[in-house]
């Protein structure tokens, strides 16, 4: 086998789940080989699967990570296969395992099956999936991710977990949840395979049913949005129609899956302390999020300020703390047969695993969720083109970069989705997440800088949306303290 630690510090910068921005790998360290095929199962004897389980190193304060990947190993690739190539020397090419259906197979048959491997063991329990006798199909799903899909037989979905951390990784322990609550607004488990990590153990991936013919939310949205567009002239739409009666019932389903984590999962009541370490957490990526984005200092006194109310909000009436989804959007959330089903229940991707697994409160999803009808309304990609907004715009007065008819159309879509959401979580929760004001905002600010800072990070065309979002936020706070 080629020198696969130099082969894959080389290898990985240019894989999109690989978290590269400004942290080059300069030494990678293997940890771990779990081979997986062909172990009596269906690949060539010239065909062989491993997970590689490595440490990264980076540069100066850019610290270390643990990944991994799945890796063939052929003598030359058959005509037709072209998965991501490691490395080719001496006769034996390395390559995404990935991009191999004859690899793909045993291994979510395994994982199917709870069929163990050296240094693999699937979850027991789980019902597994109806697969057929022949090859499985399977393809990876070509979306920009920290992880990697792969669709077999257009009807599972392997995610494997690329980023590796010790104990259960979010996705599989909130899926768990909501599979002993009984829910039906998530997406069939049918498998996970978890692995060894040093002393400890790691989830390496989950195996689920693949929703068919399903809208993702984003889509959904954008969608609407150009209707809007065309719409702008003309009577305004009426309330609580078109996609705004979707987003009502997507409202319902979010409190639904927040109700049924409730009971699974249990609930923490909220306390002063508390409040004073959610404000201090607020606040302390508020300062780290200066350095990257420093666009932020014009508004800092009042985002301060929104983050030091928190600790004095009487926490008495508070929803308690429980498990949450930690990153939804309307990018989560798939629209199909008149229902949503919510996927992706890892969390951010950039959070430690701790604080991935914590109990929070339930305004944080809805924080994200609120975030995204803006986003998706202040998207230059949503607007016709002819009215497109520059991206170097710059945002002056809190307002958002938006002007004419069409921006007051955008403007007008954002609030009144937003107000269909909540109404929709309301109706089910029984209380509207707009009453608890102080905390909304500060979740809301949080969620903002942080995509202000990811913008900056890998599309820093789009940093001035969410910009846009902390400037009329702080805008409105500043006015509430004057006043």
């Amino acid at each position: 086998m080629p020198d696969l630690a130099s082969a894959l510090t080389a290898w990985l910068p240019s894989q999109p789940w690989f978290p590269s921005a400004g942290r080059s790998p300069v030494r990678t360290e293997v940890l771990h080989i779990h081979p997986f095929a062909p172990l009596g199962d269906a690949p060539a004897e010239d065909v062989r699967g491993v997970v590689a389980v490595v440490r990264v190193h980076h540069a100066g304060a850019g610290g270390a990570g643990v990944y991994q990947v799945p890796l063939g190993v052929r003598s030359s690739l058959p005509p037709g296969l072209r998965p991501p190539v490691v490395a080719e020397r001496l006769g034996v090419v390395l390559y995404d395992a990935l991009g191999d259906p004859e690899l793909v197979d045993p291994l979510v048959r395994r994982i199917s099956a709870g069929r163990s491997m050296p240094g693999l063991c699937p979850e027991q329990g789980l019902p597994g999936a109806g697969l057929p006798a022949r090859r499985l199909r399977s393809r990876p799903l070509g979306v920009e991710q920290s992880n990697t899909s792969v669709l077999v037989e257009d009807r599972y979905l392997l995610k494997v977990f690329r980023r590796l951390e010790p104990g259960t990784n979010p996705d599989l322990e909130v899926q768990l949840l909501l599979r002993a609550a009984g829910s039906r607004s998530v997406p069939r488990l049918l498998g996970a395979l978890t692995g060894r990590l040093g002393r400890s153990r790691a989830t390496f991936a989950v195996l689920q049913e693949y929703v068919a013919d399903a809208e993702e939310g984003w889509q959904s949205a954008l969608t609407d949005l150009r209707g809007t567009g065309d719409r702008a002239r003309e009577d305004p739409p009426a309330p609580g129609g078109g996609f705004a009666a979707a987003v009502l019932e997507l409202g319902r389903a979010i409190a639904r899956v927040h109700g049924e984590l409730a009971r699974a999962g249990g609930t923490v009541a909220v306390t002063e302390s508390g409040t004073a370490r959610l404000a201090a957490g607020m606040e302390a990526r508020f300062e780290a999020s200066l350095t990257e984005a420093p666009l932020l200092a014009p508004h800092a006194a009042a985002v301060r300020a929104a983050y030091a109310a928190v600790s004095g909000v009487p926490v008495r009436g508070l929803w308690p703390d429980q498990r949450v989804h930690g990153d939804l959007h309307l990018g989560q959330v798939l629209r199909t047969g008149g229902r949503w089903r919510i996927v992706d229940f890892e969390g951010e991707p950039n959070a430690p695993l701790n604080e991935r697994r914590a109990r929070q409160s339930v305004l944080k999803d809805v924080a994200g969720m609120l975030r995204s009808f803006d986003y998706a309304a202040h998207h230059g990609g949503a607007a016709p083109a002819a009215e497109a907004v520059p991206a170097d715009r710059p945002v002056a007065g809190g307002a958002p970069a938006s002007d004419g008819t069409w921006g007051g159309a955008r403007d007008a879509w954002a609030a009144r989705h937003q107000d269909a959401f909540c109404a929709g979580y309301a109706a089910v929760a029984g209380r509207d997440p707009r009453e608890f004001g102080v905390l909304l905002t500060a979740h809301l600010l949080d969620k903002a800088v942080y995509e202000v800072v990811y913008e900056t990070r890998r599309r820093p065309e789009w940093a001035a949306i969410p910009l846009a979002a902390v400037a009329r936020l702080a805008a409105d706070i500043t006015r509430s303290r004057s006043a």
